[in-house]
């Protein structure tokens, strides 16, 4: 009798092979080695791309909802979104890498996973709902001057985010930080 199989378990494994080699780089013979499954089973459970969906909604569960959580429901308003500005910048892109998965995935594959747009779009959907409830709250504690520049700052810093996840790869933590702050200091 074969034991159980524990799909979360395996998804859980094949994120960070998906995030370290991106889709197309990655064979089911890398994925069915680094998940401890043979690639029939691959194959018929998921299919790489079901897989790769499978994955990206894990990732955003457990890593990236909480965060955009935090910013929400902070009391520290725009200072939330700085500090996790400041997290990514300070992590070690060599040890953890810590780039947005679900942003390098869909910039590798634009149109190729038809599934993914709508992902992709509700990510972006609620990271501007957490920054938006962020920059609403530092308006009403005064820190925001004019409340009709909020969904231009939204904008402003989902850019930046983009934008973190390229240099981040090239820019010493320093530099990175100096970079962050003075987008924050446009925030009147």
């Amino acid at each position: 009798m074969s034991k159980p199989v524990n799909h979360e378990l395996l998804i859980k494994k094949a994120v960070p092979i998906f995030w370290e080699n991106g889709y197309r780089a990655v064979s089911y013979q890398d994925l069915a080695e680094g998940m401890g499954i043979s690639k029939s089973f691959l194959y018929n459970q998921w299919g790489k791309e079901q897989l790769l969906l499978d994955s990206i909604d894990s990732y955003l569960s457990e890593t990236i909802d909480p965060v955009f959580d935090f910013i929400e429901h902070s009391e520290k308003g725009v200072q939330a979104i700085r500090e996790v500005y400041h997290e990514v910048a300070n992590s070690n892109f060599q040890d953890d890498p810590c780039t947005c998965m679900l942003m390098n995935i869909a910039l590798e594959l634009k149109q190729e996973v038809e599934n993914l747009t709508p992902v992709y779009e509700q990510f972006l959907k609620n990271m501007r709902h957490s920054y938006s409830a962020a920059l609403h709250r530092t308006y009403k504690d005064g820190g925001i001057k004019d409340r009709n520049k909020i969904p231009d700052y939204v904008e402003m810093l989902v850019g930046l985010m983009f934008g973190l996840n390229l240099i981040l790869h090239y820019k010493p933590s320093e530099e990175l930080i100096v970079y962050i702050d003075s987008f924050f200091d446009l925030i009147e």
